[in-house]
């Protein structure tokens, strides 16, 4: 090894550049830089802060920066604020401020967004109880340098008699503004500001005001009244465990239990989302169109907020971190897009450890917790697009004759249109907007019809492949299991028992296998058959004997209570019953995940005219509110359900003439389904 001839120690020389190539990086613009100051007004336990610009759309603008918070001390000046990096916190190491807040600004980089703004900056403070305020100076230029050292930079201060500040706080005045300002970025501003608090309302009182002598339209508290206005909007709390409390525009909150795949890692979350229609009379509801429209295009998008304050950049225009515009590319009519949201999430630092920022603060790492962050979203969107579509498009509108019905909507258009050619210009005018409501309704609709005919059709797709599975699959099982006793025939006795053990299995695994694709080829048989009496006890105890293999893996105990005498029948097709019943023992299998001792009853009961099938399981329920939705088209509770289950089933009940609802008597545990079909009685007793 060859020794060295010299050594030493040698340490990193900044360049004042340096400073402003930092600070470059850390703030992207000027409505950023502001933003960050006012989070050091928040730090520093301000009531209040007040943003004061003077003549900024021209040169010789000033923008001021005032708070009311605790100040600084000529020592946290100079070994803190001082420090490139650090933080104007009294300690390094604190988590929280004096008053108790969350601190926001830890990376310091207070003084690299006053560069940002503008090249001087008059930096004035006093603390609590002080006799003195600090002044200090800068001059940012000085720094954008190649020559000198970051150190050889000097900036002077003094401590004098006290002549802005009465109590405590800072003021941060800025002139040399490196940007002209226009009402588009006052817009903006205010939009970032207002967003920049949750919405939930339970922080601490801090306020945010803006002073302009040039858009005075902009000057005051910031607030925004445009989302009480919101034709939609739910409210969810997610406990960080299993239960998901729902409130849908202002209703009575519903608990739901999370049951989408394995558990949510994102922690305790608050949601709150507001949904707008785009469509021209809608936004007339709301506000004046120009300036509703305006407002969407600055505040549409879903903020995240963590202990209060707004995680940048989500809900920004153009930030579709839920990539809610992919999801309605597939269905149009039902799905939301971003620019028709509002929304608002709420976290904490404590309770969502794994919820962590990028090293730019712009921004959570991606991790297995943001993935399922965005999961408990999508649930709540569903359920939010679920009310939105029932109150668009409700389903006891007529849905027959769609053909003639269209027609009908062309020809009405096209009445109006020439009959406004023959009236006065105001009449004229009115004519021409209900021809138009009339259009926009009948695209409606048509969409609306697509939109189920395809949700129809892919189901029917899926059933249609189950059915050519099962006769393609039953020959081949036969088959198996008749080579299987060949074979051990052919053995006779002379092979090793692990051989004949493992014969046995595969015989009993193909068994079993045949009997679960049996259940398709029941339901299969006899489609295109007419009604017909069917003994429902007959067919309850079929249904049972097919399914019981299914339930016992997974450790549910059926039970049938059906009666031992008289006769029950009703005219229906048995396949009708059987697809109902599988229906809605999918639906249990859903919801009994992990429940204790889960158990599927299938009770029928002769009364009067009426023959009543109630199908229960002990799982966590269907809540009051809900057991009318249930049955609508596309309204799921389950993640990435398809809500066309138990439309299914409805539809096939009524068709036979009967009903399908929820039992909400209060007195049930679990779900309790009823059927309510007409009784098939026989010539005998007709005649008695």
């Amino acid at each position: 090894m060859t020794e060295a001839l010299q050594t030493g120690y040698v340490e990193f020389r900044p360049r004042a550049r340096l400073l402003k190539l930092i600070g470059a990086e850390l703030i992207s613009d000027d409505i950023l830089a502001i933003t960050e100051l006012v989070k050091n007004a928040h730090d520093a336990d301000a009531s209040s802060v007040v943003i004061e610009f003077r003549a900024v759309t021209g040169l010789g603008g000033t923008i001021t920066v005032r708070d009311d918070g605790h100040g600084m001390s000529l020592d946290v000046l100079l070994r803190h604020w001082m420090e490139p990096a650090g933080t104007s916190k009294s300690l390094k190491d604190q988590k929280r401020t004096r008053k108790g807040r969350r601190v926001l600004g830890e990376k310091g980089v207070g003084r690299f967004a006053a560069d940002k703004l503008a090249q001087h900056l008059e930096l004035v403070s006093r603390g609590a109880g002080e006799r003195t305020e600090l002044r200090a100076v800068f001059d940012w230029d000085e720094f954008d340098t190649d020559s000198r050292m970051l150190s050889e930079v000097k900036n002077r201060w003094d401590m004098r008699v006290p002549s802005e500040i009465s109590e405590s706080g800072t003021v941060l005045r800025m002139s040399g503004l490196r940007t002209l300002w226009n009402e588009r970025m006052f817009r903006r501003l205010c939009t970032r500001l207002t967003r920049l608090r949750s919405p939930f309302g339970e922080h601490d009182s801090f306020t945010i005001r803006i002073d302009s002598d040039e858009f005075p339209e902009y000057s005051g508290e910031l607030r925004s009244d445009i989302l009480d206005r919101a034709p939609y909007r739910i409210d969810a709390v997610f406990d960080g465990e299993q239960t998901i409390e729902i409130n849908m525009n202002g209703s009575r909150s519903v608990e739901h239990l999370w049951n989408g795949h394995g558990d949510l890692r994102c922690g305790p979350v608050r949601v709150r989302l507001f949904a707008f229609d785009l469509e021209t009379d809608a936004i007339a509801c709301i506000g004046p169109r120009m300036e509703v429209r305006a407002w969407l295009k600055e505040w549409s998008g879903v903020s995240v907020y963590r202990d209060g304050f707004r995680v940048w950049p989500y809900g920004e225009p153009h930030d579709d971190w839920l990539r809610l515009d992919q999801r309605r590319v597939n269905n149009p009519v039902t799905r939301l897009s971003n620019n028709q949201v509002v929304g608002f999430v709420e976290i904490t630092r404590d309770a969502n450890p794994e919820l962590t920022d990028q090293t730019s603060r712009e921004g959570i790492l991606q991790s297995r917790a943001l993935d399922d962050l965005r999961r408990l979203m999508y649930f709540v969107l569903q359920l939010l697009e679920a009310k939105r579509l029932s109150i668009r498009h409700p389903e006891n509108a007529p849905q027959t004759a769609p053909r003639q019905a269209q027609h009908d909507e062309v020809s009405a258009t096209a009445d109006l249109y020439r009959l406004a050619r023959s009236v006065p210009p105001d009449i004229a005018a009115q004519l021409r907007r209900v021809a138009e409501r009339l259009k926009e309704t009948g695209a409606r609709e048509d969409a609306q019809r697509r939109l189920f005919a395809q949700g129809y059709s892919e189901l029917a797709a899926v059933g249609q492949a189950a059915i050519g599975l099962t006769r393609s699959v039953q020959p081949l099982l036969d088959s198996m299991l008749t080579q299987l006793d060949a074979t051990r025939a052919l053995l006779n006795g002379r092979a090793k028992r692990p051989v004949v053990a493992a014969l046995d299995q595969i015989k009993a695994a193909a068994t079993l296998l045949g009997r679960r694709t049996a259940m398709l080829a029941a339901m299969e048989e006899g489609g295109h058959h007419r009604r017909r009496a069917m003994d429902v006890p007959a067919e309850i105890e079929s249904f049972t004997s097919l399914v019981t293999p299914v339930l016992e893996d997974r450790k549910i105990k059926v039970v049938s209570e059906l009666p031992r005498s008289g006769v029950l029948r009703v005219e229906m097709r048995p396949e009708s019953l059987q697809r109902v019943l599988h229906i809605l023992m999918t639906n249990s299998l859903e919801w009994l995940h992990g429940v204790r001792s889960p158990e599927i009853r299938i009770k029928a009961t002769g009364k009067q005219e009426v023959c009543e099938i109630v199908f229960s399981d002990n799982g966590p329920g269907i809540a009051k509110e809900l057991a009318d939705q249930v049955f609508q088209p596309l309204y799921s509770t389950r993640e990435g359900g398809r809500g066309m289950g138990l439309t299914i089933a409805r539809n096939i009940v009524t068709m036979h003439g009967g009903s399908i609802d929820v039992i909400v008597d209060g007195r049930r545990r679990g779900t309790s389904i009823r059927l309510r079909l007409s009784r098939k009685r026989s010539r005998a007793t007709i005649h008695r």
